[in-house]
């Protein structure tokens, strides 16, 4: 089959683009909250110290790779977008779609989050250009305890859209993995 035989509703159903969508405001939704009720680096204990819940901004990458490169990362996640997109149409039966789905919300969770100066107890507004008091990057809240051994004491903070990346590369590695066994 061509490259553009295939038909869009095809390699993405509606209940994938549904899961999409969802995971992109169930995102969005959380940092949203996450600004309007909290303030930069003061943290929540919810499960002790083990688990906080803790403002941060990500200017960077992934896990902040590229720090205060606000514009070089949004370009990074919008070129990583777009081979996800071109590389799910052509191997659209590689992999579980699920997985694919995830990925994608989180991928275009966090790409949006970027367009957005934070405002921590207002809200956000469209811009790259913080004020005094505003905040750019991706919002970072999920915060926890990580063993001492290793080579930091607590997680990268974390997010929605990151959860999603993560738990949906996790199934296309297994699901890959078992198509490659058979």
């Amino acid at each position: 089959m061509k490259y553009f035989e295939k038909r869009f509703l095809d390699v993405y159903r509606p209940i994938y683009l549904g899961v999409i969508f969802l995971g992109i405001v169930l995102d969005l939704v959380t940092k949203f909250l996450v600004i309007l009720y909290f303030q930069p680096h003061r943290y929540l204990e919810v499960l002790g110290s083990f688990f906080r819940m803790t403002l941060t901004f990500n200017t960077g990458f992934v896990f902040g790779a590229f720090q205060d490169n606000a514009i070089p990362s949004l370009i990074a996640t919008g070129i990583a977008i777009v081979f996800l997109i071109g590389y799910r149409w052509k191997n659209h039966d590689l992999g579980n779609p699920w997985g694919w789905n995830l990925v994608m919300a989180g991928a275009f969770g966090n790409f949006l989050d970027k367009f957005f100066v934070k405002i921590p107890g207002t809200g956000f507004r469209f811009g790259f250009q913080p004020n005094m008091g505003e905040y750019i990057g991706v919002v970072d809240f999920l915060d926890f305890d990580w063993p001492d051994f290793l080579l930091f004491s607590r997680w990268p903070a974390f997010n929605v859209a990151d959860s999603c990346v993560t738990i949906g590369l996790t199934i296309l590695i297994f699901t890959m993995k078992l198509e490659e066994e058979k």
